[in-house]
């Protein structure tokens, strides 16, 4: 039986079959933001009761993380070095996949040992015909669908007197190049601190999005929303 894409209503979140995917959660970033002159408490007991009430409110076995789970990069800090085995420790699913992002090198050697049969790291995952890779770099696929994330998209939003504000959205879209006959879905970032790259300013990132056609991919809020095609969607920078 193929299995079906569910999108969770009001969350940057995702389930196919036992599956949840949330992508770019940035551990370590509060270190970063603290050094630009802002105190915020770690985001980890957030995140594990985020995720733990998604597996419940899902009935999800499993989890993928898809990529960008880290912050610093090059490197380790000392914060996400204590934050990513208390995340790992405290979250309830049987099986937890990180895929490799960007910002995710050495990982590895930060799962804890007794941990390492239940958290295991990939490149990529293909569940059904579906692979779930983080976007920053090319991927061969017989699979119809790429998810990424990478991008973090929002789209900025403009009122009649110049007032501004930005919201997440997914993106959906059909590819061309390399990757035509594939349908790709960027994940909006799990983590609000992230930032985010309004996609209707901007150009997507990485060799995957990069092949997206713009003209008839849509951006959609996380209620589900449908905002109409990227190309309609763009504004001019000033």
């Amino acid at each position: 039986m193929a299995l079906g894409i569910k999108f969770i209503r009001t969350y940057p979140a995702m389930q196919i079959g036992d599956w949840l995917i949330v992508a770019d959660l940035h551990l370590g970033i509060t270190r970063e933001i603290y050094e630009a002159g802002v105190s915020l408490p770690s985001q980890v007991l957030a995140f594990v009761q985020r995720l733990n009430d998604l597996k419940n409110k899902t009935k999800s076995k499993h989890l993928i993380l898809l990529g960008d789970v880290k912050h610093k990069v090059p490197g380790i800090s000392w914060q996400e070095q204590q934050e990513l085995p208390d995340l790992l420790e405290q979250l309830k699913f049987k099986k937890i996949v990180i895929i490799k992002g960007n910002h995710d090198a050495e990982i590895e050697q930060m799962i804890p040992p007794h941990l390492k049969g239940k958290v295991k790291v990939r490149k990529s995952l293909t569940v059904g015909d579906f692979i779930f890779t983080h976007g920053h770099r090319h991927v061969k696929t017989r699979a119809k669908t790429i998810v990424i994330g990478h991008n973090q998209p929002a789209v900025l939003f403009q009122d009649a007197i110049g007032v501004r504000y930005i919201e997440p959205v997914w993106v959906r879209g059909s590819l061309g190049g390399l990757y035509k006959g594939h349908e790709l879905i960027i994940m909006p970032a799990f983590n609000e601190l992230r930032g985010h790259a309004c996609v209707n300013r901007g150009k997507l990132i990485g060799p995957i999005a990069k092949a997206l056609k713009i003209k008839s991919a849509h951006a959609f809020l996380l209620d589900g929303t449908d905002l109409g095609t990227l190309a309609n969607l763009k504004i001019e920078d000033d």
